[in-house]
């Protein structure tokens, strides 16, 4: 098992260290590090959490961490089946701002860029023209070096301390409860429910798995991710259900018992609650 904080100084021997990532699926667990992290997502999917946000990426997802910020990717089930011909493709970008003096970030001339890295530390989605803008930066920083590489990162930096085309994903009042000692025990808790939110789960067996009685087991997740098991569960269920609901081919009443719920009623509700409309004006809005 991996340290949850995990130690990249071995590869920042340079303030930015830039990697494409080609992989047949996505293997790292929950983890936090000391850099800031910029992901850009070219070929994969599946489920994303950062800090209390679980979201879907696809393609051209693009988002940026703050250093301490827990977060994991996990690919959709098929990427793990013995003959599954997908891949994982990505451009991943570690860097540090340890070179910036206190004097320039204490300027007037660069509030936007200090609320920007406020932002940052919660995890930002980039997107729309802004996104475009600074994909084309970062592959000019992917084949660059030396002094042109930073230009290009504080390049991309005072893009985005122009606009609001970014969405916050963790919460304004978030912040890291993770030790070492919690590593096993929340990232044996999210595979296990990424691996089986489509059928029952205990909570009872949930439980008994992290060795602990269920009251205490609702107590320590809860204070750990900010949100009950159940309302965890829910969230992964209902994120898959927003997936199947482009197929044109599955009913509503199909995708709502795919998607791990066990009656209609509880799916509709849950979906209201989560994606604030309800499952049939969802699948109705993504028509052209």
């Amino acid at each position: 098992m991996q340290p949850l904080l995990l130690e990249t100084k071995t590869v920042l021997y340079q303030s930015i260290f830039v990697k494409e990532v080609n992989m047949k699926y996505l293997t790292n667990p929950l983890h936090f590090h000391n850099e800031y992290e910029m992901v850009l997502i070219t070929k994969s999917n599946g489920r994303r959490i950062v800090g209390d946000s679980i979201e879907n990426f696809s393609e051209g997802d693009l988002i940026i961490m703050g250093p301490n910020l827990p977060h994991v990717m996990y690919n959709d089930k098929e990427y793990y089946e013995p003959e599954s011909k997908r891949e994982v493709k990505a451009i991943v970008t570690y860097f540090r701002l340890d070179w910036l003096s206190d004097n320039f970030l204490n300027s007037n001339e660069v509030n936007r860029f200090n609320e920007l890295l406020k932002d940052i530390r919660r995890g930002i989605r980039i997107y729309g023209r802004s996104r475009d803008l600074v994909v084309g930066l970062l592959n000019e920083l992917l084949i660059s070096d030396g002094l042109k590489r930073i230009i290009h990162l504080l390049s991309i930096l005072d893009l985005l301390s122009e606009t609001k085309e970014y969405k916050c994903l963790s919460s304004v009042g978030y912040t890291n409860p993770h030790n070492q000692k919690d590593v096993q025990r929340i990232d044996k808790i999210y595979n296990y429910v990424m691996n089986n939110f489509t059928q029952n789960i205990s909570l009872d067996e949930t439980a008994a798995m992290a060795n602990m009685t269920t009251a205490s087991f609702c107590k320590y997740f809860k204070g750990r991710t900010q949100k009950t098991f159940t309302h965890f569960v829910n969230e992964i269920r209902i994120g898959y259900a927003c997936k199947l609901l482009y197929n044109d081919h599955l009913t509503v009443s199909q995708i709502c018992f795919q998607s791990g719920f066990n009656n209609l009623t509880n799916f509709n509700r849950n979906f209201k609650r989560f994606i604030k409309v309800s499952p049939s004006d969802y699948k109705r809005n993504l028509k052209p």
